[in-house]
């Protein structure tokens, strides 16, 4: 399907969506909820392997692996050196390693041995707890420790948007602490998700309020225990907070780069980048931020990690 068929198909399938919710809204909020939580929780149907390395401009190299998440595997790729520091690429929500494939030869080149992973329910990875193409954020970062798990703990981890959160939540939950970061358009605020995912699909108070109280119930805790404000000021606290880059394009539709900017402030020891007319994706691939990159970890090499 070419892209321009793809967009009218996509367009097609948000207005019905719209349609649909406002009319749950005025008539049986209860069920317009529950669809708003299949959705919410649904990571989609990712492009082909081919197409993702096409998207990407990466080659498939490096050697694949598998590792162990909770008995489901979790695949990707290794690149480099296996005695060099590990750096390791996180995508975000419905994504897939490839999409960080620009970072992989800026990291060859200063010397890290990359591994990239498909999160389960996602790419190639096999299914989470919730079925093949459903995840939560803590399902995420359990994929993410599998990694570590297999290849050791990171002396640099690259993430984007939702992966963010993961990355937080692994070092808050899994104990995960890379001595750097390069956060690309991370979701610093579930209640700006919320509020763009529902204006995305007209999603009215009453559905949104229903979907709040099933996405407890599903994942047992608030949706604010996942906000990176709070989870950076917590683990700062505790003297565990990496330097980092946070970068993020003034004109991403899909997360916020004023809270990227509230972020970056109380992120004691952060950079931070704003980019314009990259939005959310492309960003990932676009030469000044992996120039960025490379800047950021030339003028950090010599800082000592912070560690408990």
């Amino acid at each position: 399907m070419s892209a321009k068929k793809s967009t009218i198909v996509r367009n097609a399938q948000a207005a019905t969506l719209r349609s649909t919710f406002g009319a749950l809204e005025r008539t049986a909020p209860a069920l317009g909820a529950q669809l708003a939580e299949r959705l919410w929780f649904s990571v989609g149907r990712p492009p082909s392997r081919a197409e993702r390395g096409r998207r990407a401009g990466l080659a498939e190299a490096g050697v694949a692996f598998t590792a162990d998440a909770a008995g489901a595997p979790v695949r990707g790729r290794v690149f480099g050196d296996a005695v060099a520091p590990l750096a390791t690429l996180v995508h975000g929500w419905g994504g897939w390693w490839q999409q960080l494939g620009a970072f992989v030869p800026l990291l060859l080149e200063r010397g890290y041995r990359v591994v990239a992973f498909d999160a389960l329910a996602h790419g190639d990875s096999g299914a989470g707890a919730l079925g093949r193409r459903s995840t939560t954020v803590p399902e995420m970062a359990e994929s993410y420790a599998a990694v570590v798990d297999r290849f050791g703990a990171p002396t640099l981890t690259v993430a984007h948007s939702m992966g963010c959160v993961s990355v937080a939540w692994a070092q808050r939950e899994h104990g995960i602490v890379p001595e750097r970061q390069v956060l690309v358009a991370p979701a610093a605020t579930t209640d700006g998700m919320v509020d763009t995912f529902a204006t995305a699909l007209g999603i009215g108070p009453a559905v949104r309020a229903g979907l709040v109280e099933r996405f407890v119930r599903r994942v047992g805790r608030p949706l604010e225990d996942f906000d990176l404000l709070p989870l950076v000021e917590a683990e700062q606290a505790a003297g565990r907070l990496a330097p980092a880059l946070i970068v993020h394009d003034r004109a991403d539709a899909v997360t916020s780069a004023d809270a990227s900017a509230r972020l970056a402030e109380a992120w004691s020891g952060s950079e931070l980048l704003l980019t314009d007319g990259l939005g959310h994706r492309r960003v990932l691939r676009d030469a000044g931020v992996v120039a960025a990159a490379r800047r950021f970890l030339d003028a950090t090499a010599d800082r000592p990690a912070t560690r408990l």
